[in-house]
């Protein structure tokens, strides 16, 4: 019986001892493969991070560092002025080649903020729609490495057109009685009888020759800035540099 005991307990110990080694031999199988996987991603890392190509843009305001949001503040406006100009240098230093553009965010005329949804291609709208011409250019719309693209916006307000031309009105624009006001069909405009009582009905298609919508600008633009110490026009703009496909 004895005997017996004694082989049982041996038994015991002997299958204790394995379930030990067992286990010790599953956690140092497991160690090494942790290890191995990590070995693997680190040298994987090295591999990747050979092959990223850098992205970095620079916009620069007379060599002064920017962000690509700007504001631009156009005072003393009136006809005649000197024209007006704001220059942005974008230069890229990415190894890949980008596409450069420009998004008009919001523009105010006279302290108005202009609805610029409802405008069509709002870079045709500011550029023909009033007696001064408000221009956003850029020289390049493809950057290579180190290219720089310089980005242009002008101001320009002449006396005089060879041509009659007239002009429309839009939120900005208030009633003045002094004005001669034109409706227009096809490309004949037509004079039109307009009173205050009337002007907002009648608004969408009232038209202003040059001479009057340029008094009106010239005459409004002095008056609002004296008055609230704030530039006649405040244009956001934001500058988009993206990687080309």
């Amino acid at each position: 019986m004895r005997n017996r005991k004694e082989k049982i307990d041996s038994l015991h110990r002997y299958f204790k001892r394995k379930k030990y080694l067992s286990i010790l031999l599953a956690l140092f199988t497991l160690g090494v493969n942790i290890f191995a996987w990590f070995a693997f991603s680190a040298n994987a890392g090295l591999e990747l991070d050979g092959t990223v190509a850098s992205w970095n843009v620079e916009f620069k305001d007379s060599d002064e560092v920017i962000t690509r949001d700007i504001v631009v503040e156009v005072t003393n406006m009136k006809p005649g002025m000197p024209d007006f100009n704001k220059s942005i240098e974008i230069e890229s230093k990415s190894d890949v080649t980008a596409n450069f553009s420009y998004q008009v965010l919001a523009y105010s005329l006279l302290g108005r903020t202009v609805n610029i949804h409802n405008k069509g291609n709002i870079i045709t709208y500011l550029r023909d729609f009033y007696p001064f011409s408000i221009r956003l250019s850029s020289d390049k719309q493809v950057l290579n490495y180190h290219d720089i693209a310089t980005f242009s916006l002008d101001v320009v307000w002449p006396y005089d057109s060879e041509t009659p031309l007239y002009y429309g009105q839009d939120e900005v624009y208030d009633y003045n009685q002094t004005f001669y006001y034109f409706t227009k069909s096809g490309n004949t405009y037509t004079p039109s009888t307009v009173t205050d009582a009337n002007y907002s009905s009648l608004k969408s298609n009232l038209y202003l020759e040059k001479d009057d919508a340029d008094s009106y600008f010239g005459m409004m633009c002095d008056e609002y800035e004296k008055t609230s110490g704030a530039p006649c026009l405040i244009l956001n703009v934001r500058l988009l540099v993206e990687q080309a496909n």
